[in-house]
């Protein structure tokens, strides 16, 4: 199979067909944004009770509307041209596309204000005129605005200190650009013939939302451009090549397209919600996967044009040697990510599938396209460094299949010793194998010391926040939204500007007006929309101390709501939805972390065929986990200084840093089994390390590097995935894998492959009820050649290493098998 892929014929073939897949990808991957969804509702199942809230007022709406706040402020004071000029702005507004101006009353039409409220309350006065002190609350909460047939929705109100006014506008939120698009027509309203020294800020939902996409509109190619210029760095370092790291970039760009047409086919289809963050990750990703597969591919390609004097015949051979460990990396990961497809929120049940379809469609253009464009291309790409076969590494120079020069392996448990005049094999003369033959010296120490340090980094767990982020928490700059809200928060009740929707039924609409005019919490109740039965109330909720404290009050009215009216009550709002998207986060960590430990152990124990290893290999990823969120946890509080940490960070950060640093482990792993074969399993992991330290460093310098680029978006979410994803990175790359997975496989020897054959010396039965353990290996016959004078077959019985005698000089030697 892996020579057609690369074959003489063959790789033209493998080309038209690619051609063929990026003509049809790149004419849907232009529309994926117009898929996205960034819409905070849209992101909660549809069973959690502020979604059944926006549900129900957009079945009596018959659209979806949201608010938009325009704060205006004047710190001596409004002036009356300022009123007047914002009288102007009120009916400009009625008239913009996009802005509902009013809607039907709640009363079905009738009139209805203060004299036909006061006649309602009238029976239930005593003699002197006093009303029953719960209806004394509802008297003072409830504000009865002069209901006609229809609801102006267009209001203003104005400070009481007189330096500022609240006018709140309803849109058609249609999410993504077009309800941006209704924003901007109403800031030009707002800009347009402004009096000096009057600020104008536009907040509420809407002003958010419009913020947020307006961060990823003007950034999503920088991050790109940022992305792939520290892959270009890496592998301008790696190979020192100035043209080889056009074709890996070159293919990573082509999966990129491939993937974002599939995931606009799926988001068409309504089967995954797409956001603008998971776009952003995905580009991330892809490039960083991407180019990790093409370090691997080409490292082992590189090292066998040194064997292959046919270019085709080395990039076969490389894509058998390291397709396995690629193929068993990407499953790794598409594996994990699709475990967030149980996922109860929605924005994280769509990241799964839009990141897994990046990483798949990635590897699969590194392992088909990368190689016929390779050898298409032929040598020279490694230019002013080309590759030269040498004749003493060819593999048809040594007897049954092993080259001239290579370890052979001695019957003994102990490293096999290598021949040549060094004394050592290339894989572990360098830098690597240095660090490996040092950890083998005491590599129980070794592994025991670094656990202690990654549990003192994991110590900073003690700073974590949770509660989530409040929307100005979101940027980490002070967008016109942010502002405005703070104005909002200066000179107008809190609460007011973000009230709580409760929706109800009319036949239980004065239970609940009644009930929630007890709450203490409650500072005024209004009437808002109504149709299809339902009414919606918007209750303000004096803030808290602090935002969980502030959830806290919201979810216990809630609780009381459904004890009045339930099931016909539901209770939405910006602080109801924060609220249900924690629990959801909460559950979503209970269910998918377990999950995923146990989707990356079965991918692990099929690629190892090993129990032991997986284990081991799992039990490091999760320790680095906890050491980099306790790191992150302590740099968020005292170097960023973030407000909490956003629901899905552990979650998502969990998903990559498994999935992701199981990766190294992988081509680790996967070199010292192939080692096995030859070699005992201490000197395998020696070998192991040494032949791809240098790569997987090279490629975790990459991952990290490509999600460290997040932070040119001024969001506290993606900051805090770019720094937690690229720390734990490095930390896996330069210590779990190097050290800490190199010293468990020596400490634990050939343990580590049982039940597999690997385990030598590790089969147990049962012999005359105890157990007993297998022998050493059997005396097997070897021949050896001596080369100086007469060739002489020597034939001897040792199940020792090959001492050669005095005068000889080993050119070659085989088995006797």
């Amino acid at each position: 199979m892996t020579a057609l892929l690369c074959g003489r014929r063959t790789k033209w073939v493998v080309l038209v067909i690619w051609l063929g897949i990026i003509g049809t990808a790149v004419s849907f991957a232009g529309r994926l944004e117009s898929v996205q969804k960034d819409d905070i509702a849209a992101y909660l199942p549809e069973n959690a009770d502020s979604a059944r809230a926006v549900k129900r007022i957009l079945g009596m709406q018959g659209e979806n509307l949201s608010p938009a706040t325009i704060v205006y402020e004047r710190p001596e004071g409004v002036t009356t041209a300022d009123r007047d000029e914002i009288a102007r702005d009120m009916k400009a507004f009625a008239g913009i596309d996009g802005v509902v101006a009013e809607l039907p009353t709640p009363t079905g039409g009738k009139t209805f204000g203060r004299a036909e409220f006061d006649r309602e309350l009238k029976p239930y006065r005593d003699a002197r005129g006093r009303l029953p002190e719960q209806l004394q609350v509802v008297e003072r909460k409830l504000q009865m605005p002069r209901l006609t047939k229809t609801i102006k929705l267009i209001a203003a109100q104005r400070s009481k200190d007189g330096q500022a006014v609240q006018v709140v506008v309803i849109v058609r939120d249609q999410g993504g650009r077009e309800t941006a698009e209704v924003v901007e027509r109403v800031r030009r309203v707002v800009d347009a013939g402004r009096p000096a020294g009057l600020a104008a800020h536009i907040t509420g939902m809407v002003g958010f939302q419009a913020d947020a996409l307006a961060v990823f509109s003007t950034v999503d190619t920088d991050l790109l451009l940022a992305a792939m210029g520290v892959a270009v760095v890496v592998l301008l370092i790696t190979y020192r090549s100035v043209v080889l790291w056009l074709f890996p970039l070159s293919v990573v760009l082509v999966g990129l397209v491939v993937a974002m047409g599939v995931n606009y086919l799926l988001a068409a289809a309504e089967m995954i919600t797409v956001s603008s963050v998971a776009v952003s990750l995905l580009m991330v990703l892809v490039i960083g996967a991407g180019t990790d597969y093409a370090l691997l591919l080409i490292a082992r390609y590189r090292e066998e044009l040194g064997r292959h004097e046919d270019r085709h015949e080395a990039m076969a051979v490389a894509l058998r040697r390291a397709g396995p460990a690629v193929l068993a990396s990407a499953a790794t990961v598409v594996a994990g990510l699709l475990c967030l497809l149980v996922a109860d929120l929605n924005s994280t049940k769509g990241l799964g599938p839009v990141s897994a379809v990046g990483v798949a469609g990635v590897m699969l253009a590194m392992m088909t396209l990368l190689p016929a464009v390779m050898v298409v291309f032929g040598r020279w790409v490694f230019w002013p460094l080309i590759p030269r076969c040498r004749p003493s590494e060819r593999p048809d120079r040594a007897p049954g299949g092993e080259r001239a020069g290579g370890a052979v392996r001695s019957g003994g448990r102990g490293p096999a010793r290598p021949s040549g005049a060094a004394g050592e094999l290339p894989a572990d003369a360098g830098i690597w194998g240095s660090l490996g033959r040092k950890i083998a010296r005491n590599p129980r120490l070794v592994w025991v010391v670094t656990v202690i340090g990654l549990g003192v980094c994991a110590s900073g767990l003690a700073s974590y926040k949770a509660g989530g982020l409040d929307n100005a928490d979101v940027f980490l700059g002070r967008p016109d939204s942010v502002v405005g809200q703070e104005a909002a928060e200066r000179h107008f009740p809190a609460g007011a500007a973000d009230p709580v929707q409760v929706v109800t039924t009319e036949q239980y609409v004065r239970d609940v007006i009644v009930d929630t005019a007890q709450r203490p919490e409650v500072t005024a109740i209004s009437l808002g929309a109504a149709g299809n039965g339902d009414i919606l109330l918007n209750v303000t909720v004096r803030a808290g101390d602090g935002e969980e404290s502030e959830q806290q009050e919201v979810l216990a009215l809630r609780d009381r709501l459904r004890a009045v009216a339930a099931p016909d009550v539901n209770v939405g709002g910006n602080v109801a939805l924060v609220a249900d998207l924690e629990r959801g986060a909460q559950r979503d960590r209970a269910l998918i972390i377990p999950l995923v430990l146990l989707v990356v152990f079965v991918v692990l124990a099929l690629l190892l065929r090993s129990l032991v290893a997986p284990l081991l290999l799992l039990a490091t990823v999760v320790v680095s986990f906890l050491a980099t969120l306790g790191i992150s946890s302590l740099a968020f509080a005292h170097l960023f200084g973030f407000a909490g940490v956003d629901q899905g960070f552990v979650l998502l950060v969990f998903v990559f840093l498994v999935a992701l640093g199981v990766d190294y482990n992988i081509f680790l792993m996967h070199r010292v089994r192939e080692e096995a074969h030859r070699h005992s399993t201490a000197h395998s992991a020696i070998l192991g390390l040494g032949a791809t330290g240098g790569v997987i460093t090279s490629a975790g310098v990459v991952l990290a590097g490509t999600f460290a680029v997040l932070v040119v978006l001024p969001l506290t979410q993606t900051v805090q995935i770019a720094f937690a994803v690229a720390v734990g990175v490095l930390l896996d790359t330069m210590i779990v894998r190097s050290v800490l997975v190199t010293a468990l496989t020596l400490d634990v020897g050939d343990a580590v492959w049982w039940p597999s054959r690997l385990a030598r010396g590790l089969s147990w039965w049962h012999r005359a009820g105890r157990p007993v353990r297998r022998q050493g290996p059997r005396v097997r016959p070897q021949v050896m050649l001596r080369p100086r004078g007469l060739v002489r077959p020597r034939v001897m019985l040792r199940s020792s290493r090959v001492v050669l005698m005095k005068g000889e000089k080993m050119e070659g030697e085989f088995s006797g098998k």
